[in-house]
């Protein structure tokens, strides 16, 4: 999977409204690691969101058969998938020619849309949430770039080199004048070169929208290349480490993932503590425990969703208005619409897409301090819009 680029979600962004023309935008959860996708089951599910919008439709015969010829579409996509991400994101207009597919190594969501323009909101939540990383990966004669996020790597094709300056050997004093004159010649194209990865890294900051850096090759080199970068750039560096050139990109990632870890590990830590603070002032702004943040989520005022991970519990959800239970009625009817209630064995899993279908947040925590600080209170939190 190639990374998602900010150029991508801006020309779907900024695709214009075609008169009597919708858009069909599809985002399906289909994590191969949930036991009911490995039988299929988000087929049924995307089979489901599709009839919900067609019963939208049945009285404009125009729009209905616009939308069953895109829906044809991205059905015929879906059954033949073989999943590799966690979220597939699909657009398509099939009278206008207008096609997108994408699997995304993040979880959003599940829905389906029909609008004029492409619905990119849960991609710009995404794109804002998950940070990118910028790398320069370089020696004295030439420069490697790449981006990393949301666990990805990908190497931007276009590198800096120089070529390698040859030295000839004399005699005597010759020899000596030779050496000065080629170690000033050094010095002087090698500052050029690293002023020259100094402002690409600065351009490619600026298009990929990357907030932190790190510069890999050898200390000297990296030494000298923060030290030309200007302040906004300084500020966004989170580390150098020492990595040989021609090192492949999968092993650029497999160094880099530990950084990346360590950072996300300590803004865990921050959110937890933060989290419990805020609800032991009772200030409303925040809860801790299964029970009142299952009732805060039923009435959407959840922003962001705080869990440890590997947690679930048992618990019961109505199919027809979606409210979820942690006890199930003794009439086994949901207290809201009175349809039939039905049980489920990991109720976290159904709390956090509806946070996410309610344009919330969640946050999974991983780390083994954040997670025991966080499940001596209950091990689950929110805070609160």
């Amino acid at each position: 999977m190639k990374i998602f680029e900010p150029q991508t979600l801006k020309a779907l962004k900024e695709r214009t409204a075609r008169d009597g023309s919708p858009v069909l935008s599809v985002y399906l959860n289909i994590d191969p690691s949930v036991p009911v996708n490995a039988r299929g089951g988000y087929k049924t599910l995307l089979n489901n969101m599709l009839e919900k919008i067609e019963e939208t439709l049945k009285n404009d015969d125009d729009l209905m058969d616009h939308f069953e010829e895109d829906s044809k579409w991205i059905k015929s996509k879906v059954e033949h998938l073989i999943p590799s991400g966690k979220t597939y994101v699909a657009f398509c207009d099939v009278s206008e020619d207008f096609y997108y597919e994408e699997e995304l190594p993040i979880r959003l969501a599940s829905a389906v849309y029909y609008e004029d323009t492409p619905y990119v909101r849960p991609l710009l939540e995404a794109m804002d949430e998950y940070e990118r990383y910028g790398i320069v990966l370089l020696d004295s004669e030439k420069a490697r770039f790449f981006v990393v996020t949301m666990g990805q790597i990908e190497e931007i094709e276009d590198a800096i080199n120089i070529p390698p300056i040859r030295h000839r050997k004399r005699s005597g004093t010759d020899h000596m004048r030779s050496q000065m004159v080629f170690q000033r010649r050094a010095e002087k194209w090698s500052s050029w070169f690293l002023k020259d990865v100094s402002e690409r890294l600065r351009d490619l900051t600026k298009e990929y929208d990357t907030s932190n850096l790190v510069l890999m090759g050898p200390q000297e080199v990296t030494a000298e290349l923060y030290r030309l970068l200007p302040k906004s750039l300084q500020d966004k560096v989170v580390d150098r480490i020492r990595m040989p050139v021609k090192a492949k990109a999968s092993e650029v990632l497999e160094t880099l993932l530990p950084v990346i870890e360590k950072r996300e590990r300590t803004i865990e830590i921050q959110t937890v503590e933060d989290l419990i603070t805020s609800a032991n002032k009772s200030s409303g702004k925040a809860l801790l425990g299964l029970n009142p943040v299952i009732s805060a989520i039923n009435q959407g005022r959840v922003y962001l969703l705080v869990y440890s991970s590997g947690f679930t519990v048992s618990g019961f959800y109505c199919p027809n208005c979606e409210v979820i239970l942690d006890h199930g009625p003794e009439s086994e009817k949901c207290p809201y619409c009175q349809h039939k209630m039905e049980k489920t064995d990991d109720l976290v899993w159904l709390a956090s897409e509806k946070v996410l279908t309610s344009n919330g947040k969640i946050e999974e925590v991983r780390s083994e301090e954040a997670k025991k600080k966080l499940d001596s209170y209950g091990h689950i939190g929110a805070f609160l819009r």
